[in-house]
């Protein structure tokens, strides 16, 4: 029996009634200037409605897929006295766009509204190299950077678990909003981790040609694609109030110019797409950058089961 089952267990709420299987995985919307996110954690815990606690350990990950990059040549995950590694690490830059890592499969829980979930972050603690359990790597610098979490847990949406059915979430990490770079170094927030129903989500894809920003900065290889809800009344930067949902780099090939992009774990909705051609002078906290807008924004799209391909 699952902890989570256990935790929830023996409430007479109409709000649960009966048990279902809930799955859960990790994707990414990549951040520009860094060659690896990784995300060390040993718990994720929940909170019904009813008021009960459950979590599950690294007894219940997939700790097995843990990414071997993340930790240093030689040496391993430190483990307790039965064998099971102490925590889970995920090279979050390796499961991009579409991609997905399986982190709990087909647990058994109590039916009804979860108002919570809370991952637990390893910020302390690090390797007999000296490498933190949770890293960055920078591209240019290629330097071992340690991340930092407020209360080293990220406080995430609840969610619902319907008896007798099964369902499967995935956490999306925005890293674009998420990871923030300052004084005191990186520093992970829970602002852009979404967890979303793989039910109600879907994938935009397609290409961007290599002359739509010649009128801008004439430089395809610094162009995002920004993904706006249809409602908004204008295309702000990130940190603004009228911030993108999401956005990505464009993957500019480097013999024709011409590039490509794709966004996972979008929800189903109508929504506005927009190439930005400055996109790695907007800073993720700070609304007011000036955005380099490409005229060629494609309006009022409608993204459905079958997803999206877009051409700019």
């Amino acid at each position: 029996m699952s902890a989570a089952l256990a935790g929830c267990g023996g409430s007479d709420s109409s709000d649960s009634n009966g048990t279902g299987t809930f799955s859960l995985a990790f994707s990414d919307a990549p951040v520009d200037g860094l060659e690896q996110v990784c995300v060390a954690f040993d718990q994720i815990s929940v909170h019904h409605v009813d008021g009960g606690e459950s979590s599950w350990g690294t007894t219940s990950f997939a700790a097995d897929q843990s990414s071997p990059e993340c930790v240093p040549e030689g040496l391993t995950i430190p483990s307790d006295s039965n064998g099971n590694p102490d925590f889970m690490v995920i090279n979050l830059m390796a499961y991009q766009g579409n991609d997905s890592l399986q982190v709990l499969s087909d647990e058994l829980m109590e039916s009804g509204k979860y108002t919570q979930m809370r991952l637990s972050v390893l910020e302390d603690g690090s390797h007999s190299d000296g490498t933190p359990y949770s890293h960055v790597i920078e591209t240019d610098t290629n330097s071992v950077e340690g991340i930092r979490v407020p209360s080293g847990e990220l406080k995430l949406d609840g969610f619902d678990v319907i008896a007798d059915a099964t369902q499967a979430y995935t956490l999306e990490f925005d890293l674009r909003k998420s990871m923030v770079q300052n004084a005191n170094g990186y520093q992970l927030k829970p602002r852009g981790v979404r967890l979303v129903n793989n039910e109600s989500v879907a994938a935009i894809d397609g290409t961007v040609s290599s002359i739509a920003c010649n009128d801008y900065t004439n430089n395809i290889n610094d162009a995002f694609v920004y993904v706006y809800p249809a409602s908004t009344p204008e295309y702000g930067d990130l940190g603004s109030e009228f911030e993108p949902y999401t956005s990505v780099a464009v993957d500019v090939d480097p013999l024709t110019q011409n590039g490509t992009f794709d966004v996972g774990y979008v929800p189903f909705g109508t929504y506005d797409l927009a190439v930005v051609c400055n996109g790695s002078e907007d800073h993720p906290e700070i609304g007011g950058d000036q955005l380099e807008i490409a005229d060629s924004i494609q309006q009022d799209l409608i993204l459905s089961t079958t997803g999206l391909t877009v051409s700019f």
